[in-house]
């Protein structure tokens, strides 16, 4: 009486599950096959006149192979229904033991990629840090290289300013020696006399040489009252003891 009680309870809690288990246990109960979902179904059909769709045949066929322990290699081959029964639960914890096993080894290699993928992370952080490093000489270096070429060209700079302090002095001093001692002599005819080693020299400073750059060295001279002294039109001779001071 209990156990109809139950059936009917269950069969009015899911109609569906009831009539799969039912034909299951049937099919078992027989013996002359295995419970499998193509002959379920058709026992189903048969039963109710209605089977549904397999995917929902094999859910519940699936929850009834596990709580009946059900398996069908040991049932078949006729062994004692005690033995039958050891034989499920074992086969049961040994599927449950793989299992467990085999999460184990999932957890053992999620591990080790994790620490695979920590390694190469911090492989990647330290080749940034010596990148980063190398940046940071590369832009010592370049700075020093900016500071060094200042430098030099100051020293370029200070180098032409000294030699152009020498030079024209030098060539102020060879038209002196130019000019005759009492006589005025053209612009043009003292630009022709300078020697041709002046004229090479003058190609690294400011200025095109001719008779325009050789007046302002002389003119420069009479500005300040030292060595020449200008008649007019052109013409220039030594400055003399004798020529007034401007003031």
């Amino acid at each position: 009486m209990a156990g109809g009680v139950a059936d009917h309870l269950a069969r009015m809690d899911d109609p569906r599950r009831w009539e799969v288990f039912k034909a299951a246990d049937q099919i078992r109960a027989e013996g002359k096959e295995r419970v499998a979902l193509r002959n379920v179904t058709a026992r189903v059909k048969r039963n109710n006149g209605v089977a549904g769709s397999n995917q929902l045949v094999g859910k519940h066929l699936s929850a009834w192979a596990e709580e009946r322990q059900y398996s069908p290699i040991i049932e078949l081959a006729g062994l004692p229904g005690s033995v039958s029964t050891v034989l499920a639960k074992a086969g049961v914890a040994l599927w449950e033991a793989a299992q467990a096993e085999a999460a184990k080894v999932l957890e053992s290699e999620r591990r080790r990629m994790a620490e695979a993928i920590e390694l190469e992370r911090e492989f990647r952080n330290e080749a940034l840090g010596i990148v980063d490093a190398r940046d940071a000489v590369i832009e010592g270096l370049r700075a020093e290289v900016a500071r060094q070429a200042a430098e030099m060209e100051e020293m370029r700079e200070h180098l032409r300013i000294v030699r152009a302090r020498e030079f024209w002095p030098r060539v102020a001093q060879e038209i002196w020696e130019i000019l005759p001692e009492r006589e005025a002599m053209h612009l043009n005819e003292i630009t022709g006399r300078i020697g041709h080693e002046f004229i090479k020299e003058a190609e690294d400073f400011p200025g095109e040489w001719g008779p325009d750059l050789i007046r302002g060295v002389i003119d420069q001279r009479i500005k300040y009252q030292k060595l020449f002294w200008s008649e007019g039109r052109g013409r220039y001779r030594r400055r003399r003891s004798e020529d007034p001071v401007r003031a």
